[in-house]
Parts: structure tokens; C-alpha cells; sequence
């Protein structure tokens, strides 16, 4: 009996989606040569002309946008000797993935700047070094040193207490660069290697930094913290930090996970707003922006026309692969398997080999094409019945959501509470779509306001304070009670990790604290649970809303996410709906009976269908609908169909108010 040669090989096609574009994966360059061309070309015109040009990327879920991304870092980024590049930098990378809020783009493209100029490529250097190098060459008159040579010196360990960077650098920040005293600090700091940790955090904007880390800077903060007009100035600043002849390209990716719904354009307005601000306040942006086809025409009628002039100066489609790119996209999974190797050499005249010609011609069928994700699945799904004998498994999403969803979670509870403020900020509206079907989000018209949500003439305004820095925080609780004073018919929900403790010394923001919640302001502090549960949530729902959440293959949409969601309730994020929507409402006495006798089914079954409802409690539809849209906050309404209803307050695990503060 001879073993199955293949049993014990890795599948060349599991690895399917790429994440990031800075992952060095192998590539098949005779794929999207057209797209790939027009962005060099792009790249190219802004070198040249410094002016800032675009390209806005489409294709159908799953045909290698991100791929292509990668390609093109690999491409402008190669380090001296690598790619045939004698350059020590062509450009200042960025690859932003849009998980965010759509009304802190700025600040989330501050800190995906700012992580990617400190990215460190495999010879040590990093892009902060690379175009500081580049900026002291243009600066050096007698060209006695190209930036291959600066590049050198700046890391040098030997160099980090020269007395050259005093008389060097500081004043070509400030007279080249133009930026401001506090950048100039920061910058001098991350380029010398002096409290790196502390100006990286400062210059990503993380949430307000300690008073005594602001003083270790030489530096003095803003009030009121990070602002998404202070955000946008520090990366036109880092884009001036850049030599004109070094593009910045920046390439945004899944532009549809800014939407909360499908029908939310609001998103992609305030998206095409940012880009073309970048376009005109720098001039040598690339802007490379990817998008799904299908919300294409979507995505043209959202945003104004000068918007899309200036983002999609050309666009480009990524179309799916016809049968000779797929043909080549197999043969080179399979030729980059080295285990594999050996048992091919065998086989120099089936360049497929162990998949068959006749397999691939079956699977395309009728059809012209197929996307680039398809034909590495239908290819791990063959090899893998090669290596057993049987074929795959039926499709079972429910199961994939669950194992996804806790895969998520249990990787989110090794975040720290620096990320707590852009989970909350993007993950709270998508909460309230999949939870809040009675619930109208309506787009706050005030800064300290980040979410604001309204049922007739009941409107709640929820204010994130995950501040580390207590007068920062202490400011906008100042704020916020004189925004109490002006809109007196809105509830105010304040949310702040419970993992942040309030300083002992803040003893003026604890005043202020006290005297909201004194004046029937809720204080939610959602445990490290309940903030991994709505991290794994909210890059589900994006990743399906961008077409990158797929079972071999199969594309899972954002309405089965949410469907999965409200039938599998988590109920840390049920609690957490309930606080903010629910912590003051109580039934009134005419139908304080109906609505006790509904939370009773819903303490044992968690969602229920209204018609089921109306059956078990004995009542009518009408009267129980008009009970239960009465109190918005007390019982949720999913309107379906079919029209279901669920508990947001499990009574043995929520309090009336918010918890205790801790010290």
C-alpha cells in the first residue's frame, strides 16, 4: 500500500486573503498589469511635476485589491540593491485600512501615518529615516553625501548623542518644513532616538498623553486633545516633513466599512470631503483609493463632483481573472511550494500538476471570468480532496461566524485601552444598527458628542471620555455640562473603559464628574470583555461590508453578520446597548403590565418573534406594538422581517446607573 504523497503537504492555496498591504507575500505580476501601470504612472507624474495626482481602484469582491497594493509597497519602497533600485527612498508609503469612524478620518489617518513613517523595513531602517536622509542630501550644497550615505550616518548608534543634530536638524524642521514647535520636538526626538515611546504616542495622537510624558517632550498640550482639525493639520505637516520630490502615497482600503448601513452615503461623502482636502492643501500626495464596484455608482452620487475630480483623476478597474490568468495564478501557487517541488519535477509537462486542466475548465463552465479569491479556493478545495480523498465540507456559516467571532474577541483582549476610543467611536453606530431598529442616528452637531440617537422625542447623546490626561478630560467635562445647560430635552450618556482609572490628584475632574451624574448624566464603564466583544463585532461587520469576510471563497455579507449577531446575542454588548438607550426609562402605569410581561419572556429566550409574543402573553398585535415602541430603551425592536423583539437589560447583570469610579 503506498501513502498519498500529497497527505502530509501544506495546501499552497489556504492563504487567501492578504490583510496588509506591508505583508510580502508572492506575487503574480501579469495580474491587474493595467491598474498596476496607471498607479507607477501617477507616482511618476507627482515626482515630476509635484502636483498631486490620483487613481480610485474598483473591482468585485475578491479580485486583488489588496494584492495589488502590496505589489505596488514592494515596488516604490525597495530598499538599495533590491528591485534594481539604487534609491535609498522613492516615496513615504501608507497603507490605511478605513475601520474607523467616518467622522475621525483624520485622526485615524494621523495615526496610520505615523505608524507606517516608523514601519521598519528588513535592513533596520525606517521611512522616518529614509526621507530625513533624502531631505539633509537635497540640503547639502556641496553634494558631498547622497542620502544612501545620511541614511547611514542618522542610524548609527554612535551619531545618537552627536552635537550635529542640534545644528542640523532643528533648524531645517523649522525653516524647510514649516511645521510647529511641538512637531519640531517630537520629530527631533523619534529621528535622535530619545523617548521614542512617548513622542511616537504623541505624534499618533494617543489619547491625550500624561501630563508628566508632555513635560519629558519639552513640550505643551492642547486642551482640548486630539481634534480631527488638529489631526489634519499635523499630516499636512508630515506631508511638508516629506521632500516634494519623495510622493506620499496614500492608499485607502475599504472605503465601505465606513458605512453603517447600506444605504449610509453620509460616509463616503465625508470620505471624498478628506481626500480631496489632502489633494489640494499638499502637493505631493498620491492618493490610491479601493472600492467594490457594486457601490460604485453609489459612492459617485455621494460625494460632489470636485470631490471625485480630485480623488479619481483616473480610475481603474480590477477586473476577474479569464481562464489563462487562472491557469497562472495556480501554476504559481503550486511551482512556489517547495515541498511540493520534488514530486513535480515528475511531472514537467503538466504544468498544473496535481490539479488537472479538466478541473479548471469545469470550473469556469460558461463563464468568462471568475475573481482571483474563487479560483484560490476552488483550487484549495481540489488539492485538499487530492490530499484526503473527499470533498469539502458543505458551507456552514453559522458555525463560521461563531468560530470567527470568538477568534476575533479572544485576539482583541490582547488590546490595551489605547484602543478603547476608536473602538467605541466606530463600533457604538454599528451596535446601534444591528441592535437599535427603533432607534434613529442622527450626525451630532457637536464635537464632545459622538453619538447621538433619537426615538420621537427621545434623544440620547453618548460622549466617549477615555482621556488619560486628566486636564484634557477635565476640559471637556466642562464642556459637556455647559452643552447639558443648552440642550436640556437630551439624555447624556458619558462611557469610559472601566480598565482607566480616574488619578487620585484629579480631584476637579472628579468634581466635575460628579456633578453630571448628579444631575442625571449615565457613567458606563464597559469592561475589557465588553470592548473585545465589540472590536470582534465591528471588524466582522466592516470586513463584510468590504467583501473580505468569506468561507472558502463565499462572500458573507453584512445583513447575515448582523442576522447571526441578533440571533447569537452577546450579552456584554446587549448590557452595553441597554445602559446607553435604557438606564432612565421605566414603564409607564398603563402598560407598566404588558411591558413586565414581555421582559418575563425575554429573561428566558432573549429574542423573540413579535407575532410569537403577542401569542404567548395573550394580547393583541397593536396594543403590543404600541406598548413596546413606547419604551425604545427598555425592549429592542428589530423590524425584520420577521419583526423580533429582544431584552438590552439582563436585570442580574446591569445596574441601574453607571459603576463606581475607581481611583
Amino acid at each position: 500500500m503506498n501513502p498519498n504523497p500529497l497527505a502530509t503537504i501544506p495546501n499552497p492555496f489556504r492563504q487567501t486573503i492578504v490583510k496588509d498591504a506591508w505583508e510580502s507575500l508572492q506575487d503574480v505580476p501579469e495580474i491587474h498589469v493595467q491598474a498596476f501601470e496607471t498607479c507607477c504612472r501617477a507616482f511618476e507624474n507627482v515626482r515630476t511635476s509635484r502636483h498631486c495626482d490620483s487613481v480610485l481602484l474598483h473591482g468585485a469582491a475578491g479580485s486583488g485589491k489588496t494584492h495589488l497594493l502590496s505589489r505596488l509597497q514592494r515596488h516604490w519602497t525597495a530598499s538599495p540593491g533590491q528591485g534594481g533600485s539604487d534609491e535609498t527612498g522613492r516615496c513615504v508609503f501608507l497603507y490605511c485600512r478605513l475601520q474607523t469612524s467616518p467622522h475621525r478620518l483624520w485622526q485615524h489617518l494621523r495615526k496610520t501615518f505615523v505608524e507606517d513613517l516608523l514601519h521598519r523595513f528588513p535592513d533596520g531602517t525606517t521611512q522616518l529615516q529614509r526621507l530625513v536622509a533624502c531631505r539633509f542630501a537635497e540640503g547639502d550644497k556641496n553634494k558631498r553625501r547622497p542620502p544612501g550615505k545620511w541614511l547611514k550616518w542618522i542610524t548609527h548608534p554612535a551619531t545618537r548623542e552627536h552635537s550635529g543634530w542640534m545644528r542640523i536638524l532643528l533648524p531645517w524642521l523649522e525653516r524647510e518644513a514649516h511645521i510647529g514647535f511641538s512637531l519640531q520636538r517630537v520629530v527631533y526626538h523619534l529621528i535622535t532616538g530619545h523617548h521614542v515611546l512617548e513622542a511616537g504616542a504623541w505624534l499618533k495622537g494617543e489619547d491625550r498623553l500624561p501630563e508628566e510624558a508632555v513635560a519629558l517632550l519639552g513640550i505643551s498640550e492642547n486642551e482640548e486633545g486630539q481634534t480631527e482639525d488638529e489631526s489634519r493639520e499635523l499630516v499636512l505637516s508630515l506631508c511638508r516633513l516629506v521632500s516634494p520630490l519623495m510622493p506620499v502615497a496614500f492608499c485607502f482600503d475599504q472605503i465601505e466599512a465606513l458605512q453603517t448601513s447600506k444605504e449610509d452615503e453620509e460616509s463616503l461623502f465625508l470620505f471624498g470631503q478628506m481626500g480631496a482636502s489632502l489633494f489640494n492643501s499638499s502637493n505631493n500626495a498620491l492618493l490610491l483609493s479601493c472600492i467594490q464596484s457594486a457601490i460604485l455608482d453609489q459612492f459617485k452620487r455621494a460625494i460632489r463632483e470636485a470631490d471625485l475630480d480630485r480623488i479619481a483623476q483616473q480610475q481603474e478597474s480590477l477586473d476577474p481573472l479569464d481562464k489563462r490568468l487562472a491557469r497562472l495564478l495556480i501554476q504559481r501557487r503550486l511551482e512556489w511550494s517547495e515541498e511540493l517541488a520534488p514530486l513535480r519535477a515528475k511531472q514537467v509537462h503538466k504544468p498544473l500538476w496535481p490539479i488537472e486542466a479538466a478541473d479548471l475548465d469545469s470550473f469556469f463552465g460558461s463563464s468568462p471570468a471568475q475573481t482571483a479569491r474563487r479560483v484560490i479556493s476552488f483550487a484549495a478545495g481540489l488539492f485538499e480532496k487530492l490530499q484526503t480523498g473527499q470533498g469539502s465540507q458543505p458551507h456552514d456559516e453559522v458555525g463560521f461566524l461563531r468560530r470567527e467571532f470568538e477568534r476575533r474577541r479572544n485576539a482583541a483582549l490582547a488590546q490595551d485601552e489605547t484602543e478603547s476610543d476608536a473602538t467605541l467611536a466606530h463600533g457604538l453606530p454599528l451596535l446601534a444598527e444591528a441592535l437599535g431598529g427603533q432607534w434613529r442616528k442622527e450626525r451630532p452637531s457637536d464635537k464632545d458628542i459622538d453619538l447621538l440617537l433619537s426615538h420621537g422625542d427621545k434623544r440620547i447623546a453618548v460622549s466617549l471620555c477615555n482621556h488619560r490626561n486628566m486636564r484634557s478630560l477635565a476640559a471637556r467635562l466642562k464642556r459637556l455640562t455647559e452643552w447639558r445647560t443648552t440642550n436640556k430635552g437630551s439624555e447624556m450618556v458619558m462611557i469610559r473603559d472601566g480598565r482607566m482609572p480616574l488619578g487620585k490628584a484629579a480631584i476637579v475632574t472628579k468634581q466635575r464628574l460628579e456633578s453630571l451624574k448628579s444631575n442625571g448624566v449615565s457613567f458606563c464603564r464597559p469592561d475589557a470583555d465588553t470592548l473585545a466583544a465589540l472590536q470582534a463585532l465591528r471588524s466582522l461587520i466592516s470586513d463584510a461590508r468590504s467583501g473580505d469576510l468569506h468561507d472558502r471563497g463565499e462572500a458573507i455579507g453584512p445583513k447575515t453578520v448582523e442576522e447571526w449577531f441578533v440571533q447569537n446575542l452577546d450579552s456584554n454588548l446587549t448590557s452595553l446597548f441597554g445602559q446607553i438607550v435604557g438606564v432612565t426609562e421605566t414603564p409607564e402605569e398603563n402598560d407598566s403590565e404588558i411591558i413586565n410581561s414581555v421582559l418575563e419572556v425575554l429573561k428566558k429566550l432573549k429574542v423573540v418573534p413579535l407575532e410569537q409574543m403577542a401569542e404567548q402573553i395573550e394580547i393583541d398585535l397593536p396594543s403590543l406594538e404600541e406598548a413596546v415602541k413606547s419604551h425604545p430603551g427598555r425592549i429592542g425592536w428589530l423590524q425584520g422581517p420577521p419583526a423580533v423583539l429582544l431584552d438590552y437589560r439582563p436585570a442580574e447583570t446591569l445596574p441601574a446607573t453607571g459603576t463606581r469610579d475607581e481611583e
